[in-house]
């Protein structure tokens, strides 16, 4: 009777003990998926690619039937690194808000909210799904000590949150992102002023250099032209003479907020000097190109622009438009194909300048043997 007591007795310690081992394998391989998903999101560089983290894979990752994201943006700092970015369907997956009265709602605490949701929660939370929400942990996101943004994780399963259960690891989750999307605000921000000239707002000589050749590297791939157009501003030394700097300042804002709204997204637009602008037109034939930069020279004739006492004036603009096709030239090195395309449309310009001013002129891309580059190239650093 004692012998048989104690097998059902080891019998049960065993049956405990594979439970106890299978519950701590399943919270280790939860743990591993977490530290997965945490390192993924720290390696993300940019804004977008961690919303598309966030709001896509944590749904197929986590085997969610919503994921919703509500950023705290008072001076659109997020919105102004997200001009082409389409959050997933369905809509209202990401939200910006201007106010913290939102947030502070739903947050009174600033704690975690995990469970069945009540009518007016899940219309705040979810406000658009394409399955019913019976479970969710809304999780604020806080950097010190600041409501920065919300995120709602919901389930269909009822089973899936619940009161009872502690969610450590989520709120760690929580506190991860709240930190990647401050550090990609912060990073993308500061990148995008180091390449961007204040004045206008188009990109800087800094970053135009570095851009052509990104350009040169995709078109040498797709076998596509890279044209490139260079516009100087006829006699601008005039104008700050006779109006003042303020006012030659004023011309330079409206030029760069003029070009960027005629050309398309992919065109690259930089002030590469005083009162000169380069512009990259990335599949752009020379027939195209010659069009395009016409276009601009005639629109900018008709601009109005006023000196310090409303005095109206208008400007001129001598333009240069140079081209290659650079699979052509697979023997010569991106930066001296990239030099040569810029000597080109800056020897365009003189030419225009020489002839009157105020046109367009063309010069072609010098047909250079990697040698010729190569001294051209040095001679460029030394000067």
């Amino acid at each position: 009777m004692g012998q048989s007591s104690l097998e059902k007795e080891n019998q049960e310690l065993k049956r405990t003990l594979r439970l106890m081992i299978s519950k701590a394998e399943k919270n280790e391989s939860v743990l591993n998926s977490f530290f997965e998903v945490e390192l993924r999101l720290l390696s993300c560089g940019r804004l977008s690619e961690l919303l598309d983290l966030i709001l896509i894979d944590f749904k197929e990752f986590f085997r969610l039937s919503s994921v919703n994201l509500i950023l705290f943006d008072p001076e659109h700092a997020a919105r102004s690194l997200l001009d082409d970015y389409i959050p997933p369907a369905p809509g209202n997956t990401l939200r910006f808000v201007q106010s913290q009265r939102l947030l502070k709602s739903i947050y009174p605490n600033q704690k975690m909210i995990v469970g069945a949701p009540s009518t007016p929660l899940r219309s705040e939370a979810f406000p658009v799904t394409d399955s019913a929400i019976e479970s969710c942990a809304l999780l604020p996101l806080i950097r010190q000590n600041c409501l920065i943004g919300s995120l709602h994780l919901g389930s269909s399963d009822a089973s899936r949150y619940t009161e009872h259960v502690r969610y450590d690891y989520i709120q760690h989750l929580a506190s991860v992102v709240s930190v990647c999307i401050e550090n990609c605000i912060n990073q993308e921000n500061l990148h995008r002023l180091s390449s961007i000239d204040m004045l206008t707002k188009v990109h800087n000589r800094r970053s135009f250099d570095q851009e052509i050749v990104r350009e040169l590297s995709r078109a040498s791939r797709s076998a596509h032209p890279l044209s490139c157009l260079f516009l100087d501003l006829d006699h601008f030394k005039t104008v700050n003479d006779t109006y003042g700097h303020q006012t030659g300042d004023r011309v330079l804002r409206t030029v760069g907020l003029f070009l960027n709204k005629q050309l398309r997204k992919t065109d690259i637009i930089a002030r590469y000097g005083g009162e000169e602008f380069a512009i990259l037109l990335p599949n752009c034939d020379k027939d195209r190109a010659l069009e395009i930069a016409e276009t601009l020279r005639h629109k900018l004739s008709k601009l109005i622009f006023r000196g310090e006492e409303s005095q109206p004036f208008r400007m001129t603009t001598s333009v240069g438009v140079s081209l290659c096709h650079p699979e052509k030239y697979t023997a010569l090195k991106l930066d001296d194909i990239a030099y040569q395309l810029i000597q080109s449309a800056d020897k365009a310009v003189y030419t225009s300048k020489h002839n009157g001013r105020d046109q367009v002129s063309f010069a072609s891309f010098p047909e250079l043997s990697p040698r010729e580059a190569n001294l051209s190239s040095i001679s460029s650093q030394q000067a």
